[in-house]
Formats: structure tokens, C-alpha cells, sequence
């Protein structure tokens, strides 16, 4: 009975009961194990960052970033041990996969903010040469960007689902086939890989350009964590990147040890760096307000320094 989903290994549900699919769409039984430490591990961290966003003013809305991801990463991982128990449950499945792949949007839009407040507490408005257009600028377009995509995402799964679960039940053939449904996910993570790397690319020439003009030169801390935990998390999004081209049930998607080496480990570590090492503490100092309010929105070109434009 097996061929009669291509690609597909695992084990057979022969009289699927309401909400049930015939197959286990994950390719394999979720290991509790692992659900079990996913859960707990985000749970620390959400306790951090809520802890650190009571006590920080400052910085309270990265911190709640993090914190809103850790939740969404709990429940993800909940849903996967309610996955071990009943395999073929498709909601354990669709909730468990929506809270997992849009979570680390709320991380990366973390970063974007982190990298925006440095830029903006640099003194004398040397931090505002470090771009040719405002931080809040750069912060709206990156996140928009990751919503649309996200959006993308969620939409491509969701008609996967569709498909997937009208071919197996027998049911007429949908509008819109697993194939392509697939392409829309793969073209929601495609552009999000891509603007992932623009915002790489923009914090490696910030950091070059602040350590090159001084006094805006970006604390060694800060600019480390920012660009190693930005990487682990760009990781992830390549990791599912390559997933999705395999297709369903390709050798990346029916491999959860894949999943837990490159979708829990990355993404736990960096939540965990940041719960060590608060953004506050390793922030430039603020600058008066008068010297913001001077220098917000100017460019390289009116503060007279020699160092390029974006």
C-alpha cells in the first residue's frame, strides 16, 4: 500500500478516523524526546527574555520579539509531542509546522531592530552616515519583506495539505497540485533567503564602515552576536530552502535528525546567546537627545564623511 505515495516510507494508517490522515505527513514519528527538549529549552529562553523586557525599558520591544518567537516555538514543539502519540493527526501537524516556520520572523526582526537602535545611538550622528537612509526605513522594509514571504510560506503548505489530503482520500483532483503548491513554498523561502542575505551583506558593510569611521565604531560584542546568531538563523532558512526544493517527503523532510541538527539546534542557540548576553548591555551609549534629533536622517554626504553610501 505504500507505493501509493510516492516517495513516502513510513508507516500506513489503514482506517484513518476523523481529522486522520492515511499517512504520517511529517515522513516519520516525531521523537518525543526531542519535542520534549525543543519545549523546555524555549520555555527557558521565553522566561529570559520576558524577564529581561520587564527590566530593560530600552530595549523592550527586541526583547519581545524574542519572547513572542520563544511561545510560538513552545507550542510548535508541543504540538510535536502530541504528534508522537497520534502520528497521523493532521492539526498537530499544520499547527506545529505554521508556529515553528514563522517564528524565527519575529527573530530576525529582532535583529533588524538590533542593528537599527546601534545605528541610531552611535553619538554626533556618525551612526546615521553608516546608511544613506534612515534605520526605521531599513527596519520596514526588512520586515515587510519577511511578512510577504511568510505569507507566501504558509500559503504553499497549506494547498500542499490540501492536495496532499484530496489525492489520498480520493477525492477530485484540486486546482492547484502538490507540485505546485510546492513552487509556492519554495518561492516563499527563495525570497526570504534572499532578503536574509541583503541584511547579511548590509550589517558586514556596517560594521566594516563603523570600525573604519570613528568615534562610530560599533561595540566588538554586539557586532559578533548580531552577526553570528543572523547566520545560524540564515542557516535554518537554507536548511528549508533546500528541504522544499527536495519536495514532500524528499530525504530533508523525512529525516528528523536533519530537523534537529539544522531547524532546533540553530535557532535555539541564538535565543540562547541573546538571553546571556542582553542587547542593552552591549549597546553604544545613547546619545543626547538633541544629537539624534540633529543628525536622524541625514546621510553620509551632509555629515562631510569620506565613506560611501549604501
Amino acid at each position: 500500500m505504500a507505493s501509493a505515495y510516492p516517495g513516502y516510507n513510513g508507516p500506513i494508517n489503514e482506517n484513518p478516523g476523523d481529522g486522520e490522515a492515511p499517512i504520517v505527513i511529517y515522513g516519520y514519528i516525531p521523537s518525543r524526546a526531542l519535542g520534549c527538549v525543543g519545549a523546555i529549552i524555549f520555555a527557558l529562553a521565553f522566561v529570559t527574555h520576558f524577564a529581561l523586557f520587564l527590566r530593560l525599558r530600552g530595549t523592550r520591544v527586541f526583547q519581545a520579539l524574542l519572547a513572542l518567537g520563544c511561545v510560538m516555538e513552545v507550542v510548535g514543539y508541543c504540538m510535536r509531542i502530541m504528534s508522537h502519540f497520534h502520528p497521523y493527526k493532521v492539526v498537530y501537524y499544520v499547527v506545529q509546522y505554521f508556529l515553528i516556520v514563522v517564528a524565527p520572523v519575529f527573530f530576525s526582526a529582532a535583529f533588524y531592530l538590533a542593528l537599527s537602535l546601534a545605528i541610531r545611538r552611535l553619538s554626533y550622528g556618525y551612526g546615521h552616515a553608516l546608511l544613506s537612509f534612515s534605520p526605521r526605513i531599513f527596519v520596514s522594509i526588512f520586515i515587510g519583506a519577511d511578512v510577504v514571504t511568510t505569507i507566501i510560506q504558509i500559503t504553499g503548505a497549506a494547498l500542499i495539505g490540501v492536495s496532499e489530503s484530496s489525492s489520498v482520500r480520493g477525492r477530485s483532483p484540486p486546482k492547484v497540485t502538490t507540485k505546485q503548491a510546492n513552487d509556492i513554498l519554495l518561492a516563499g523561502l527563495s525570497v526570504q533567503s534572499a532578503s536574509f542575505l541583503a541584511f547579511l551583506i548590509i550589517l558586514s558593510v556596517v560594521t566594516f564602515r563603523a570600525n573604519q569611521t570613528r568615534p562610530a565604531t560599533l561595540p566588538r560584542k554586539l557586532t559578533f552576536l548580531l552577526i553570528f546568531t543572523s547566520l545560524l538563523v540564515f542557516l535554518r532558512t537554507v536548511f528549508r530552502l533546500a528541504e522544499t526544493a527536495q519536495g514532500v517527503f524528499g530525504f530533508a523532510s523525512s529525516n528528523e535528525i536533519l530537523f534537529a541538527l539544522l531547524e532546533f539546534l540553530p535557532v535555539a542557540v541564538a535565543v540562547a546567546l541573546w538571553g546571556a548576553m542582553s542587547l542593552d548591555s552591549i549597546l553604544p551609549p545613547k546619545a543626547a537627545d538633541h544629537e539624534v534629533e540633529k543628525w536622524e536622517g541625514r546621510t553620509l554626504s551632509m555629515t562631510g564623511s569620506n565613506v560611501g553610501g549604501l
